[in-house]
């Protein structure tokens, strides 16, 4: 599936060719489940196992360290992963592993390096949304070993500036979306050689907007928000930006 068009199925959001409306990351996974009512998870593992589901999707429930240990059994066929409340040790995470289908993963748990190690495992992967994550550089560094990553959505208060320069050696990345890591304007040096890199939502941080509008100088094609909002003078804003 290319690229463009895992993005569009998956998160619409990032290939809008406008953005009178801001955009909401997790809007496809809500509609998902409004669409169809949410099945418990003991109910969704058993679906996989049959052979009826290749995804699990959990919105309002919360997932513990101990039902997590079913992915263990029969879950080889599981594509996409997502469950935005989970109390886990990052040590959970080794059941990835044993995962060889999955592509699609959301997991709302402090995710710490340890953890971001085990996820490293798990080399189809091609979208990782992580709200919650905890990781350091030395987490950052062992996601960036994913050879087929197209889409990132990380929060860390832990990342610095030099943590971007594994990010920047990531060329599968299409997407990258950075939630209240504390980068400057020197962590976007990092970022400015990724000519291949077609979206980047920055929410929080402390970059500037000169240093910003020197990274879209660098990368003109760049899909960028800030805080869910164009630069001024973004020569790609939608003419109904606010």
């Amino acid at each position: 599936m290319a690229v463009r068009t895992v993005a569009a199925l998956w998160f619409p959001w990032l290939v809008l060719s406008g953005c009178g409306n801001r955009p909401d990351p997790d809007a496809p996974s809500r509609r998902t489940n409004a669409a169809v009512a949410e099945r418990p998870w003991a109910e969704q593992v058993q679906r996989i196992r049959d052979g009826r589901s290749t995804q699990i999707q959990l919105e309002s429930q919360a997932v513990s360290a101990v039902e997590w240990n079913d992915l263990h059994d029969g879950c080889a066929a599981l594509q996409v992963l997502e469950v935005a409340h989970a109390e886990l040790p990052d040590d959970a995470l080794q059941v990835v592993a044993t995962l060889p289908s999955l592509t699609r993963l959301k997991l709302g748990a402090p995710i710490g390096d340890a953890g971001a190690a085990h996820l490293a495992a798990a080399q189809q992967l091609e979208i990782l949304n992580l709200p919650e994550a905890d990781v350091t550089d030395i987490g950052l560094a062992s996601l960036a070993k994913l050879p087929h990553l197209q889409l990132l959505r990380l929060h860390s208060r832990r990342v610095t500036d030099a943590g971007l320069a594994h990010v920047a050696g990531m060329q599968s990345l299409r997407f990258l979306h950075l939630i209240d890591i504390p980068i400057t304007d020197a962590g976007l040096h990092h970022l400015d050689r990724m000519t291949w890199l077609e979206s980047f939502y920055l929410d929080g941080g402390q970059c500037t907007d000169e240093g910003l509008g020197a990274l879209l100088k660098k990368l003109p094609e760049l899909h960028f928000h800030k805080d869910q909002l164009h630069l001024a003078g973004d020569p790609l804003a939608h003419p109904d930006d606010p």
